[in-house]
Formats: structure tokens, sequence, C-alpha cells
């Protein structure tokens, strides 16, 4: 009987989950996709302008990309896709070294290169960026 009445309360749980959301929320209840997105900078280069975002992916460990786009890009507010191509995407290295986490110094633009974003790294924080959030174009 006991065993009966968990599994009612769980499915109980899980309608109460599925229909929590309204008419203009995406996914079931949990807030749809886990993607989270960040323009963190733009850069104007040669009359052109370019988006810097930061897109956060995973539930538990979570991994952090740089996506650059050489337009202003609208995301789809369910799939967090965007309505343009990316020019380029790398993702944040946020990985201890020798017991020392690594932080941004500098990110630079090349847009005529292969590598549309070149990230250089350091262990210093003085000189690096500590919130991955807040880095901005090397200008």
């Amino acid at each position: 009987m006991k065993i009966t009445i968990l599994k009612a309360s769980i499915i109980v749980l899980f309608c109460f989950l599925i229909t929590a959301c309204g008419q203009n929320e995406c996914g079931f209840g949990f807030g749809g996709a886990a993607d989270q997105l960040r323009l963190v900078d733009t850069i104007n280069d040669n009359n052109k302008t370019y988006y810097l975002y930061t897109r956060t992916v995973g539930w538990h460990k979570k991994t952090i990309f740089f996506e650059l786009y050489d337009k202003k890009p609208e995301f789809d507010p369910c799939t967090y896709q965007p309505n343009i191509k990316k020019l380029y995407m790398v993702a944040y290295e946020d990985y201890r070294q020798n017991s020392e986490r690594k932080h941004i110094e500098k990110m630079i633009l090349q847009p005529n290169q292969p590598e549309k974003l070149k990230i250089i790294y350091t262990t210093d924080k003085t000189k690096g960026v500590e919130n991955v959030y807040d880095v901005k174009f090397t200008r």
C-alpha cells in the first residue's frame, strides 16, 4: 500500500511540474533549455560591429563558450538558437594547472584569421579577468 501511495504522489508531483508553466513558457516546467546567454561586449572594426556572447551550458558541470557574431543575433526564447550563423565559437578553458585557476588576460578580435577570437590566459588574477562574464575585447 505504501508503494502505491508513493507512486501516486510522484505522478501527481510530475503532473504539477509539467503544467506549472504558462502558455508562453518552454519545456516541461523546468524552464526549457539549460543554456544561458549573455552579451558581454561589442567592438567596431573596419566599420563593422562584432558581438561577443557567452553561452553557459550544462545542468551540473557548466561549460562556457564564447560566440562571435558579425551582426546582432536574435535568439529563440525556447531553444536559445540564434537566427544567424555564428562567425566563431570557442570554449572558455576554465581548468586548473598546477592548482592555479586560469584567467583571461586578453580577448583579441581577428576577423580575417581562421581563429577569429584569440584568447590569452594568465594564472595571475591581477592581470586577468576573474569573472568570465566580465570579459571585454582587448582594444
